[in-house]
């Protein structure tokens, strides 16, 4: 099969959904053609061949916060002779119309979508953020039911999808997962290990925004003065933030921010952290806590979509409401108390995470493509 990927951003860039596609993509390239259409970073190149992947990026011209961007480009994708489009977007604006006019003008391809997470998926919103968001959601419904199948990501997501014309029907489970490389052990040691002697290490791996609940790990730290927290991320914003809120509180010296790092960096901090944390607003999945729990981490989550599907209390982790600092103390506490427990929760998500392999997961949608590709 010709397989096409349209995603907003892709390989340098990381996230959720761009691990999904790319992680995906690579193992699909090794039995079908794969292209991957996508916005231009700096210092890239407008195609190039990547892991058996060929990627085509399109410069930006126009682009406000995370949804609305206009480039140009992308609308190439119509021309092509791709079985089927696999979209992973909801919410922009002018993905919308490219779906549209495949509709119109390209019939035979084949469309799906893994939205991730609805458009605007956090909890609190201005009154002007709010009213774009019920506008565009009114949009979008006819432009939902375009797909010929529409993937979730964590168990829930259908009960938000139907609310925005996609038919139950058109449904499909199929997970995140995380590379056999996340088992790695990486010997070589870390110039921040001098400063973690006899110290309990929290982590935590993603950007460094205000939804993302950091400040709720740091008004803990004068509570927990033999526990060290390292922010995994590039800052995109909120680092001033809490570094001011780190000295108020005076544990700037509890805190480790490493700014973007290499895979083996990222590996060997969560192999010398004890716990991880995902302290979000909103996650629809969170591969990151897959990563720690193949590297033998206790996770702490917020009652999130991705929190309560990977997330079994007691058994490999903890659940608490985000910005409830009782519920989080208490966690903590019990945790850090219990040495019996640690050891069971470490061994049950090691055994958990190497059921979440990206080579496995993408024969699941390798047969949901060949089902659309026969119809």
């Amino acid at each position: 099969m010709k397989i096409g990927f349209l995603i907003e951003n892709f390989y340098p860039t990381t996230g959720g959904a761009e691990n999904n596609c790319f992680y995906l993509a690579k193992e699909l390239s090794k039995n079908h053609e794969i292209h991957i259409y996508t916005s231009k970073p700096e210092n890239t190149k407008s195609y190039e061949i990547i892991n058996n992947l060929h990627i085509h990026r399109y410069k930006t011209l126009f682009k406000y916060k995370y949804y609305l961007s206009f480039t140009p480009g992308l609308i190439k994708v119509i021309n092509t002779d791709l079985d089927i489009l696999h979209i992973h977007s909801l919410g922009f604006p002018y993905h919308d119309l490219i779906i549209l006019l495949l509709k119109l003008f390209n019939k035979n391809v084949k469309l799906v979508n893994t939205p991730h997470g609805p458009f605007m998926a956090l909890t609190i919103y201005p009154l002007h953020l709010k009213l774009i968001k019920n506008i565009t959601e009114r949009l979008e419904k006819p432009i939902n039911n375009l797909y010929d199948k529409v993937i979730q990501v964590n168990p829930y997501q259908y009960q938000w999808m139907t609310t925005l014309g996609i038919k139950k029907n058109k449904i499909e489970f199929i997970p995140n997962g995380i590379e056999e490389d996340s088992f790695n052990k990486i010997n070589e040691k870390l110039d921040l290990e001098k400063q973690l002697k006899n110290k309990t290490v929290i982590s935590y791996i993603g950007r460094i925004d205000k939804y993302k609940g950091l400040d709720q790990i740091i008004k803990l730290l004068p509570k927990f003065k033999d526990l060290i927290f390292i922010a995994i991320g590039q800052d995109v914003g909120d680092k001033k933030r809490l570094e001011n809120l780190s000295t108020n509180l005076k544990v700037q010296n509890q805190i480790i921010f490493t700014g973007k790092v290499s895979e083996e960096e990222k590996l060997r901090i969560l192999q010398i952290s004890n716990l991880f944390i995902l302290p979000s607003d909103w996650e629809a999945f969170g591969i990151v806590m897959l990563e720690a729990m193949a590297q033998e981490n206790i996770i702490i989550s917020t009652t999130t979509e991705g929190g309560k599907f990977l997330i079994k209390e007691n058994e490999n982790g903890f659940l608490y409401d985000f910005n409830n600092l009782t519920q989080l103390e208490s966690i903590l506490n019990k945790i850090l108390k219990n040495k019996k427990q640690q050891e069971i929760i470490i061994k049950n998500n090691l055994k958990k995470s190497k059921e979440f392999l990206w080579k496995n997961i993408s024969k699941d949608l390798e047969k949901l493509y060949q089902s659309l590709a026969h119809k």
